[in-house]
């Protein structure tokens, strides 16, 4: 695995000020569920509402019940900022060669156009690049594009399918017992190995390669969120779908709010928004704390890693529902979800130096 330290360049446009809604003064809400919940399982993160009536008896009253509550939107996931840090931090680890064959295949995707137009870089091959790693949550909002269970829309060029494949971005892995470790839905491997071939394999047509390359981008940065690859499974082996069913009463946000335990973790790189001379910053906050780990490993190694950052750091130890995070669960949870990141970064390098730039067969022999 060549290496792959990165040499963070200083800002060169700043990013938007937040609004005024992101430094507003504490209030409850209760969040929406986390859009990378299993498709088919969204009742299973909705609310359990004698917990949640008991919870607002005991924190607000009943005043609060009949006033009704904010209903936050839902998050990505990692959200937009793990998943733009994730590719800064890769676009910066990454050779001149690698940086070029990868900014061809982009120019080839059709939406090019829309990342260069929302980015806020003056280097257009880095803003393709960091724009590009959230194109796969955002199929889910994308009219082009459909679920399993809905007509197929119109095909684009060199897309082998215009599905949204919303089971690619997790794999739901028993924390513990006798299955511990053991995929049960999900398609992420899979798809992330397959991804990594598409990309590497230069007799492929073009812009096949070109649809592959966001999802790959995508996925290395979910493969490592700790909760897009361990549940906890009940005596009746029923997932939580990486934490998706279990709500979490969060303070260390502007807005307080009880959300899934999911979205607390998609959520902890930082703000969606974040982009430009604020997104830099971050990197290299996060690079600084964080060198790249050795061995880099591959894919079985990520996943591994991340079950078990989700066996033993992902849930809070209180046992009362919903449980609430504690300022030590917090600033721990928060330096384990930047490593993940920069890892992410670093790793994803990695794949693409040794994938672009070698042989067209060598991914095959490396999966």
């Amino acid at each position: 695995m060549p290496s792959c330290q990165p040499n963070l360049a200083a800002p060169r446009r700043s990013a938007a000020t937040p609004s005024a809604g992101d430094t507003a003064p504490p209030r409850l809400r209760i969040a929406a569920p986390c859009c990378h919940q299993r498709p088919g399982k969204i009742a299973r993160a909705l609310p359990s509402w004698p917990t949640l009536a008991a919870f607002l008896q005991r924190r607000l009253g009943a005043a609060l019940l009949i006033c009704g509550i904010l209903i936050a939107p839902a998050a990505q996931a990692w959200n937009a900022a793990g998943h733009r840090l994730c590719a800064y931090i890769a676009w910066q680890s990454l050779d001149l060669m690698t940086r070029q064959h990868v900014a061809v295949l982009l120019r080839l995707h059709p939406d090019h156009s829309r990342w260069l137009a929302r980015a806020r870089d003056a280097d257009p091959d880095l803003a393709a690049f960091v724009e590009a790693s959230t194109w796969a949550d955002e199929l889910r909002r994308d009219p082009r594009f459909h679920a399993e269970e809905e007509a197929p829309t119109a095909l684009l060029p060199g897309f082998p399918d215009t599905l949204r494949h919303r089971d690619w971005h997790y794999v739901d892995r028993p924390l513990s017992g006798s299955r511990s470790g053991a995929a049960t839905d999900g398609e992420l491997p899979r798809q992330l190995e397959r991804m990594i071939h598409i990309v590497g394999d230069r007799n492929a047509d073009a812009r096949r390669r070109a649809w592959a390359l966001p999802w790959l981008i995508h996925l290395v940065a979910d493969a490592h969120q700790p909760l897009h690859v361990g549940s906890r499974f009940d005596e009746r082996g029923r997932s939580d779908d990486g934490g998706n069913a279990l709500l979490v009463d969060n303070p260390f946000v502007a807005r307080r709010h009880i959300g899934s335990l999911h979205r607390y973790w998609d959520e902890l790189p930082g703000p969606p928004w974040l982009r430009g001379s604020t997104l830099v910053l971050a990197a290299q906050g996060i690079v600084a704390e964080h060198p790249p780990p050795a061995p880099a490993g591959r894919l079985k190694q990520w996943l591994d890693e991340s079950l078990a950052v989700a066996r033993d750091e992902a849930y809070p130890a209180d046992k009362v529902e919903p449980p609430t995070i504690t300022a030590r669960f917090n600033e721990r949870a928060r330096r384990t979800a930047a490593q993940r990141v920069a890892w992410s970064g670093y790793r994803l390098a990695g794949l693409l130096q040794q994938g672009l730039r070698s042989h067209p067969d060598a991914s095959r022999d490396d999966r």
